[in-house]
């Protein structure tokens, strides 16, 4: 829930579901593609993470925020937008869901924090893969390493503070909402 942006709130669930599935599932299906060399992994990744990956998202997002099932794709994006940026609600009725969309954002930040050390672990075996897919390896293995080194390095280094960062502002956002209901 942290990572999705507030635009993807305006959609259903079903179209949540896709819209994170198919930015998930092409990416890596592309990777994939890039890594192994044979178009058919790639689909075959981008299949099995369009599908379990959105529909697994789509139910955690439903999980942490489920008053989001009673508004509107558009309050639900204002709700999600306002909060990510810290700011005053417009619509003092829209108050207790952005409270609990703060709630939710704080409960999905903690449920994911247990498995962060999985993080530099998973650094380390993906640089040495990156240096022996450079030394034996295609450029297209080499490549990939890169661009999952970075990703991880991203994950591990600057996420956190974007997350906090995003976790101060919903704080900030939801004492406005408190003052103004």
């Amino acid at each position: 829930m942290v990572t999705v942006p507030a635009f993807v709130w305006r959609f259903d669930p079903v179209l949540r579901g896709v819209l994170l599935g198919l930015a998930c599932g092409g990416s890596l299906g592309m990777l994939a593609w890039l890594d192994s060399g044979f178009l058919l992994v790639g689909v075959i990744v981008f299949v099995i993470l369009a599908i379990f990956y959105g529909g697994w998202m789509t139910r955690r997002m439903s999980r942490y925020w489920p008053a989001a099932a009673n508004l509107t794709g558009s309050q639900r994006e204002q709700v999600a937008r306002t909060a990510r940026t810290g700011e005053e609600i417009g619509e003092v009725q829209l108050a207790p869901a952005l409270i609990e969309y703060r709630d939710g954002m704080h409960a999905a930040a903690a449920d994911a924090r247990p498995l962060r050390w999985l993080l530099w672990f998973v650094l380390v075996v993906a640089v040495g893969t990156a240096l022996w897919d450079t030394a034996y390896g295609s450029w297209g293995n080499a490549i990939a390493s890169a661009i999952y080194l970075i990703l991880l390095a991203l994950e591990i280094f600057w996420w956190p503070r974007k997350q906090q960062a995003l976790l101060v502002n919903t704080d900030r956002a939801a004492e406005l909402a408190r003052q103004a209901s």
